[in-house]
């Protein structure tokens, strides 16, 4: 499925282009067109939020965190927020891989150098409302 891009896994058309400057289209198409190994986070966290391609966005987002709890698109943590409110129908299938991430994200938020304080509360009010949503 790695090698696979978004488009052959998914079976999608690419949005036609009529000419004019859409860039929800243009992201679309683009992301299309990529494999899961190459969505980036900024890929993944839209994704997440606009609830499309819901098991790759999960199974990628669940990567990235891994290598860092932390990884956000405009801010730190954001990644974490936005699997939080993942399609919970695909979602509760990676609770088991989630828990230990959740785990390590208080452990770590704790000794974090956050530059505002206000972030590192917010952070841990996200990595709670997920560890009481999965259970």
């Amino acid at each position: 499925m790695h090698n696979k891009t978004l488009r052959e896994i998914y079976e999608y058309d690419l949005i036609p282009d009529d000419g004019l400057d859409y860039p929800v289209e243009e992201w679309f198409n683009a992301v299309m067109e990529k494999t899961e190994d190459k969505l980036t986070v900024a890929d993944v966290s839209r994704m997440l939020r606009q609830k499309i391609f819901s098991v790759v966005a999960i199974n990628r987002a669940i990567e990235m965190l891994k290598d860092d709890i932390f990884t956000g698109e405009m801010y730190e943590g954001q990644l974490m927020a936005n699997l939080c409110n993942a399609k919970e129908k695909y979602l509760c299938k990676r609770y088991d891989d989630i828990r230990p991430l959740l785990k390590d994200a208080e452990l770590k938020a704790l000794s974090h150098n956050w530059s505002v304080e206000k972030d590192k509360a917010e952070f841990l009010k996200v990595v709670e409302d997920f560890i009481e949503k999965i259970g």
